[in-house]
């Protein structure tokens, strides 16, 4: 079997499909930015959150358990959170 993108180009669609749905369903272009900017920073929240949850969770874990692995492996979640937070600060969300 064959490595194919055609999973990525049915995101795209579906990302492009999504925007285009909220803009044409907007009364006035100001309305569906407004409307986007808010599902962004909903989203950048919920990615936030949860990261900032999975890693304390598996941080708290890794040394109750003596891993490291655990321990490591829980920098991924808070990193991806500080991003997003760093984002979310930087774009004035």
């Amino acid at each position: 079997m064959a490595f194919t993108y055609v999973h990525v180009l049915i995101a795209y669609g579906v990302a492009v499909g999504f925007i285009a749905l909220v803009l044409m369903t907007a009364p006035n272009l100001s309305v569906g930015t407004s409307r986007l900017r808010r599902i962004v920073k909903f989203t950048c929240m919920t990615v936030m959150i949860a990261g900032f949850a999975v890693g304390g969770v598996t941080l708290v874990w890794g040394f109750v358990a003596h891993s490291n692995g655990l321990v490591y492996f829980s920098l991924v979640p808070l990193v991806i959170a500080i991003l997003t937070s760093n984002f979310m600060s930087r774009n004035a969300m």
